[in-house]
């Protein structure tokens, strides 16, 4: 199983959090839901940091059986879809945003 990661790190100030939150978990969320391919999407948000840690806010993770078929959503015009309905909720975040592709193994 291929897991592709997207990380937020940065915040979001304590007045926008709710709105920012419910935004990625529905909007945001059901945009991903679109990509062909697609397994499962996974939203979570850090509940306790670690002391030391990145100021990581919340993670997409994203799960497809195959990087080919992770490689064809991206490359699909849903993923120009996606990524305005992103730019659309993401005003209130302050940080930046990077992936990581894991190989996931059980």
């Amino acid at each position: 199983m291929i897991v592709r990661s997207a990380v937020l790190e940065g915040h979001v100030a304590p007045e926008h959090q709710d709105a920012f939150d419910r935004a990625m978990g529905e909007q945001v969320l059901a945009a991903i839901r679109t990509y062909p391919g697609l397994r499962d999407v996974k939203l979570r948000k850090i509940a306790v940091p670690e002391a030391g840690a990145p100021d990581v806010y919340m993670i997409f993770d994203l799960y497809f059986d195959s990087l080919a078929q992770m490689d064809a959503a991206l490359a699909s015009e849903t993923r120009q879809i996606v990524r305005k309905t992103i730019a659309e909720n993401m005003s209130l975040f302050q940080g930046r945003v990077y992936h990581l592709v894991f190989d996931e193994r059980t």
